[in-house]
């Protein structure tokens, strides 16, 4: 019994302890699956935050791709590891990086359409995460869901990259070593690295997106930079430029003694470029020897006068023309035979220069001697800018010589014609007195033709001609002395016609001739009553003590016409309608107060007739109630009521005709001839209209104009270079001109001065089609001489303030020798406006300036000389 119950009791033991060997083997076996996944977590975490930090450190995507292929090399099996990209919508594989051990050589020959029809497709295309080894291969072969691609592996592991629900792409690494082979987690790992990889790109490509666009805008801000400092730059020295030239300038004026002018142009000289050798040869009158007046040398003593030869200073003289010359150039000029060496004294060798620097000294086109710079050293050679600083300083020179020449020769001038004079005193005397009786003849004969042309035949009033003359000069006055009150009175007769018409032409003469006398009964001794034509008359009311006192007037004139009339036996009845105008200080014109004064009579007539009525500004307005400027100014463009009216530019030293500037005139229906309406076309945007329309105008006129010689200028806004459509149109109306040497384009200095590049490359073109160009209104502002160094435009119109201030401005006197030197060596011409007076024009042409417009110039020019221009009507502007 004993023994049985021991059996049980071992047994039950033996069960217990079998049951705890149990719990133990479950909890280490769970316990070991819980270390391998905290393994792999802690090995997944790890690779995920490798995979951020390459993510933040790397900007270049050229470096991301190794770096993902090295952090999971350390983590799996993947010497063969490749990135390719898929797009959708094109079913396009497009390879980002490719590392195998195999077919590394093969890739570069291999379509990306190849990818679509293997594993990487096939991946692709279901979206999921694939592991496979040899046997699937076969399979999905079998199948037909891939084809053979490459060097067949041995084990591939392959997963979707994607960006939300959609796939871009496809991860994948291969093992050709039967014996490493891929395993689940291996899939679940490279699973979550590729989970991630697509915002590590992202944020990569972000990265070296910004990187990029910074590096090009540090580029753009550099070059910006340096084309300011480059600007900057070139400011500065024209700036000193112009110093020097007006410091030259002044020199010029100022000096009398040549010795000492040579000394201080020297001095200019070395502040603008090194000067230490530097002379002046002069041509004696033969012109057979040179001679030195100004000699200064580092290793020579002062040149003697010598014959000419075949120096470099003979050369400029034979070129007539500035030359830089260095030691290369020397010797092709040496071997040409153009030049021999050491002609500053034969008899004693001197030392070569290396650079040499020469402008000719130029008189009416004729050379009488060279400025020259040279230097010895090696390290220093004269460039272009040199060249043009020496050809400014050359011209002066010659100036300065010939107003020399020229005092000297005005003095042996005075002393003759002081002995001419006394001489002919004696005969002078014996026919004054002939010339006393012709000239009053002469005087009574004028009289009697200044009253004919400038009063009305029928009734002896002043004309219109003779009435807007006083009326200008009596506007001009007002302008001047506000206090001085002025009105006008525009009177038109009533059933004039009707008594012309039915009671014959010498009743109606005898009827204006009545009225013409009623009219000056009612008005005071100075003022001016005319006939404008018809039975239009004005009374010119001056010095007006009250404000009544020309509706007074008004009353008197209509009392005195509505009285009857007695001519040749019959009663006559009229009456008269009068408009009023007062001189007010917005008048612009002359004519505005007349053309106000109409407006106001036929407001008059349109109430009744008989009455007079004051012009207000609402007049004005009804009569453009219907129409905004705008639609004013594009219905005048339409009805073609633009004209060109052309100006004559003299030459004034052969006191011959030039050309002709066109202007733009307004023939507007109601408000008469407009020559002052820019601002409102400008701001109705039709001026570039207008002026195609003058363009088309002028080359019109050029096309059945006999004469291929004259100029005809016609003034452009800026916006026809820099629009691109405008600029199409001007080169299309351009290439119609058969003679375009005879066409001129002139733009403001203002307008080119805000000009880009681009308008510059446009106007470039214009110059090379053959047409001329102009700049307009120089020195109204800035003069800025570097527009005139771009050699850019052939004429230069000086602005008309600017020379009505020649001849009491010394400063702007110098500015115009300076721009007269310019206009020499850059080979453009000057050309002066506002030439009012003979003074001023003597003036221009004393500095050299000989084309000139105003309105002395036009009084120059004979009816024969403007008659000899076929098809071109000049007519005087306003």
């Amino acid at each position: 019994m004993v023994d049985k119950k021991s059996q049980e009791s071992g047994l039950k033991e033996a069960t217990q302890l079998n049951k705890r060997l149990q719990l133990a083997e479950n909890k280490i076996r769970r316990l070991t699956l819980l270390t391998k996944r905290y393994k792999q977590a802690y090995i997944t975490q790890g690779a995920l935050l490798k995979l951020s930090e390459l993510a933040s450190t790397i900007s270049d995507m050229r470096d991301f791709y190794p770096a993902i292929h090295k952090m999971v090399s350390e983590l799996l099996h993947a010497e063969n590891f490749y990135v390719v990209f898929y797009d959708s919508d094109s079913e396009h594989y497009s390879p980002q990086y490719f590392s195998d051990e195999k077919d590394q050589q093969l890739i570069a020959q291999v379509p990306s359409g190849a990818f679509s029809s293997g594993l990487t497709g096939y991946v692709a295309r279901t979206g999921q995460a694939l592991l496979c080894d040899r046997e699937q291969f076969s399979q999905l072969v079998l199948q037909g869901h891939i084809q053979q691609q490459g060097s067949a592996s041995d084990h591939w592991l392959g997963i979707p990259l994607c960006r939300g629900t959609q796939v871009i792409g496809v991860m994948a690494i291969q093992s050709y070593n039967a014996k490493q082979l891929y395993t689940d987690s291996d899939l679940a790992l490279f699973s979550s690295i590729g989970g991630h990889t697509i915002s590590a790109l992202d944020r990569v490509k972000s990265r070296e997106l910004l990187e990029d666009t910074v590096r090009q805008r540090t580029q753009q801000l550099q070059k910006i930079n340096q084309s300011l400092q480059k600007e900057i730059k070139e400011r500065t020295n024209a700036e000193q430029l112009q110093a020097a030239l007006y410091r030259i300038s002044e020199l010029t004026a100022s000096s009398r003694d040549m010795n000492s002018f040579y000394k201080a142009v020297h001095v200019v000289l070395s502040e603008l470029m090194p000067a230490e050798n530097c002379y002046i040869a002069l041509l004696d009158q033969d012109r057979t020897k040179l001679t030195f007046p100004f000699y200064l040398d580092q290793y020579s003593p002062p040149a003697r006068e010598r014959p000419i030869s075949r120096g470099f200073t003979e050369y400029v003289i034979r070129c007539a023309d500035a030359r830089l010359i260095n030691s290369a150039s020397a010797q092709q000029l040496v071997e040409a035979g153009e030049i021999r060496r050491g002609m500053a004294d034969p008899m004693r060798p001197a030392l070569h220069s290396t650079s040499w620097l020469g402008a000719p000294l130029l008189i009416d086109q004729q050379v009488i001697g060279v400025i020259a710079l040279q230097s010895y050293e090696q390290s220093y050679s004269y460039g272009e800018v040199e060249l043009n600083i020496l050809r400014f300083v050359s011209q002066h020179i010659a100036v300065a010589i010939q107003r020399k020449l020229g005092t000297e020769q005005q003095k042996r001038h005075q002393e003759e014609l002081e002995r001419k004079v006394f001489e002919s005193t004696r005969e002078l005397r014996q026919t004054n007195l002939f010339l006393r009786l012709q000239v009053e003849e002469r005087k009574k004969a004028e009289q009697k033709l200044f009253y004919e042309a400038n009063h009305d035949a029928l009734t002896g009033l002043a004309n219109r001609q003779m009435f807007l003359q006083q009326l200008k000069q009596q506007f001009a006055l007002s302008k001047r002395q506000p206090q001085l009150s002025m009105a006008l009175l525009f009177i038109d007769l009533d059933r004039f016609k009707l008594i012309n018409d039915s009671l014959g032409h010498h009743v109606g003469d005898a009827f204006l001739i009545e009225v013409s006398k009623r009219l000056q009964s009612t008005v005071r001794e100075h003022d001016l009553v005319a006939r404008l034509g018809g039975d239009e008359f004005v009374v010119l009311l001056t010095s007006l003590l009250h404000d009544t006192d020309a509706e007074d007037v008004a009353e008197r004139i209509i009392d005195k016409v509505r009285q009857p009339f007695l001519l040749q036996g019959q009663q006559v009845h009229s009456g008269a309608s009068i408009g009023i105008a007062y001189f007010d200080s917005d008048h612009s014109k002359a004519e505005a107060l007349l053309r106000d004064a109409d407006a106001a009579m036929y407001q008059a007539k349109s109430m009744g007739r008989n009455r007079f009525v004051i012009f207000n500004e609402t007049m004005r307005e009804q009569m453009l109630q219907a129409l905004t400027m705008e639609q004013v100014m594009q219905q005048a463009l339409e009805q073609q009521q633009f004209t060109a009216v052309y100006e004559p530019v003299l030459c004034g030293q052969a006191r011959s005709l030039m050309g002709y500037e066109v202007h733009t005139q307004w023939q507007h229906p109601q408000l008469g001839t407009q020559y002052d309406f820019n601002k409102y076309a400008t701001e109705a945007g039709l001026m570039p209209q207008i002026e195609q329309l003058m363009l088309h105008q002028a080359c019109r006129q050029l096309a059945i104009s006999s004469d291929d010689t004259g100029l005809l200028t016609v003034r452009l806004s800026i916006q026809h270079v820099q629009q691109a459509e405008l600029f199409e149109v001007l080169k299309r109306q351009i290439a119609t001109v058969q003679h375009k040497h005879r066409l001129c384009l002139a733009f403001t200095e203002r307008e080119v001065l805000q000009t880009t590049s681009t308008a510059q490359a446009s106007l470039q073109q214009l110059k090379q089609t053959g047409v001329r160009l102009a700049l307009h209104n120089f020195a109204a502002d800035a003069a800025p001489v570097g527009l005139l160094l771009q050699q850019l435009f052939d004429f230069v119109k000086l602005d008309a303030a600017f020379c009505r201030q020649l001849p009491r401005n010394e400063q702007k006197r110098q500015l115009l020798q300076m721009l007269q030197s310019l206009a020499l060596s850059y080979k453009f011409r000057l050309l002066a406006d506002g030439v009012d007076n003979a003074d001023l024009l003597n003036l221009l042409l004393a500095e050299g300036c000989c084309f000139m417009q105003g309105k002395y110039v036009a009084g120059l020019l004979s009816a024969q000389e403007l008659a000899n221009t076929p098809s071109v009507v000049f007519q005087q502007l306003a």
